[in-house]
């Protein structure tokens, strides 16, 4: 059985939470495996990455075991998701993709994090 993509997202983020399960409602395919890294199962180095990398941003593993972080990850989210197909169109697109990694960062830099 081949394995799902993982998303590795911080569950004690509200903000984060809020936007992974509006994902979640949008996956009806079930084609992501949605990862708490405060959950009970979670292993210490989930995916081969320490928890402290998983808290500073967003992360996940294809299925074939590629780790994408920030915008790649979230592209590879929204790629899976009907509805943002045109969204990672325009993300592909260098100075697009740039600017949006940029903010991103700007916001997980920024934001409290609650281990």
């Amino acid at each position: 059985m081949k394995d799902k993509t993982k998303v590795f997202y911080d569950g004690n983020c509200k903000v984060c939470s809020k936007e992974i399960n509006f994902y979640k409602k949008l996956d009806q395919k079930k084609k992501i495996e949605w990862v708490n890294i405060h959950g009970p199962f979670l292993k210490p180095n989930a995916g081969g990455i320490k928890k402290k990398d998983l808290m500073r941003i967003l992360h996940l593993k294809t299925e074939d075991g590629k780790i994408l972080k920030g915008i790649d990850a979230f592209i590879k989210i929204w790629d899976n998701i009907k509805y943002f197909k045109i969204l990672v169109l325009i993300l592909k697109i260098y100075p697009f993709k740039k600017f949006a990694n940029f903010i991103y960062m700007i916001w997980a830099k920024n934001r409290k994090i609650k281990y």
